[in-house]
């Protein structure tokens, strides 16, 4: 009975060991196949990281001054003065003139050519100081003026300036300079626009007095 243990024993012994050796190829079929195994890291997704973004440096952005050509960055008593120096450098004589209301208006001139020379007078030009006087040139100059044939022997003119306050260190100045022409005979021409070359030399003369002026009123 003893010998029929020990045989049953030794032979369930040999079943495992048998069954071990059949079940290690299985093992290393599937160790070797890789469709089914766990490789650390390698099946781990990868996450691309964004394209970095350039840094654009901002420019500064200059300073453009905006100020019309008739606007000028400082106050108004600058500007003001200024605007009379203009008018005595244009010489060209003050009629009129209130600071309050900023108004300067020059008198009623009657410009005419006399001996070749171009004058500007403040009474109406004899017949006898016309009879060889041609201004033709100067209307083309100053006006938006053709003469079509037409000889004009001089124009009567008016000029007004408004200093106008814009703000505490800006101030504009307005000007409103009317030509009308006239012929020999007398017969009052139609208003010829201004070209805007006489109000161009009364604002550059206000700039350039005010470049001059002394320094820190602020």
């Amino acid at each position: 009975m003893l010998s029929l243990i020990l045989l049953k024993a030794g032979d369930m012994k040999l079943l495992n060991i048998y069954a071990l050796i059949l079940l290690i190829p299985m093992f290393l079929a599937l160790s070797c196949g890789g469709s089914g195994s766990y490789i650390p890291r390698k099946n781990k997704t990868q996450t691309v990281p964004p394209p970095k973004k350039e840094k654009v440096e901002a420019k500064e952005a200059s300073k453009v001054d905006t100020t019309s050509p008739n606007e000028f960055n400082a106050p108004f008593i600058d500007v003001w003065l200024a605007a009379i120096e203009s008018v005595k450098w244009l010489k060209w004589n003050i009629a009129f003139i209130d600071e309050r209301e900023g108004v300067i208006r020059l008198k009623e001139a009657y410009a005419y050519r006399k001996s070749g020379k171009l004058l500007r007078k403040y009474s109406w030009p004899s017949k006898e100081n016309l009879q060889t006087s041609s201004i033709n040139d100067y209307l083309e100059k100053v006006g938006r003026f053709t003469p079509r044939g037409t000889s004009t022997v001089f124009t009567q003119e008016n000029l007004r300036l408004t200093v106008i306050k814009v703000s505490d260190d800006v101030t504009k100045v307005d000007i409103d300079y009317t030509i009308r022409p006239y012929t020999f005979a007398g017969k009052i021409g139609y208003e010829v626009d201004s070209n805007g070359f006489i109000e161009s030399l009364l604002l550059e003369r206000i700039k350039e007095s005010l470049d001059g002026r002394p320094l820190a009123k602020r």
